[in-house]
């Protein structure tokens, strides 16, 4: 009988520590955050110059930057920021963008924004980031010029 005890004795010990839960497997860690960048460079016709990097997050996506050249009003509500594919607006971070860009020609601060949106990076991957400013070509007659053309790409 004791050694039926002893059994009895370890295999209870061995289910208690295999059901512990301070013994069990942890938590496998957080998945990376899903992230692109957009690398304006400037050149002839399209003087932006500067970098944005996107990262998913639970609201939408994050948006983060800073450009070093090629704004030329300092108003935000003079500026567009998109995703297009093709000709296709297919994301705008416009108003996002207007509200917090801190514009001293020809430099935008860096900033910070997230846009509500069910789009996710995989979505707009490879798509073109373009900078729209209007302009005015006559009395009283804007248009939006393209100043700056970045593809999303993976960092």
């Amino acid at each position: 009988m004791p050694k039926l005890l002893s059994i009895a004795t370890v295999l209870l010990a061995t289910a208690a520590l295999t059901a512990s839960p301070a013994l069990a497997d942890p938590e496998p860690p957080a998945a990376a955050p899903v992230k692109a960048t957009a690398d304006f460079r400037e050149a002839l016709f399209t003087p932006v110059d500067g970098v944005l990097d996107l990262e998913e997050t639970p609201d939408g996506l994050k948006v983060t930057g800073k450009f070093q050249k090629g704004f030329a009003s300092e108003l935000p509500s003079d500026y567009q920021l998109v995703v297009l594919d093709g000709a296709e607006v297919v994301l705008d971070f416009s108003k996002d963008f207007q509200k917090v860009a801190e514009i001293e020609a020809p430099e935008v601060a860096e900033f910070e924004f997230v846009t509500k949106t069910k789009q996710t990076i995989a979505d707009i991957r490879n798509e073109d980031v373009v900078v729209r400013q209007l302009v005015n070509v006559a009395a009283g007659i804007k248009v939006q010029a393209e100043i700056g053309r970045a593809k999303l790409e993976k960092p």
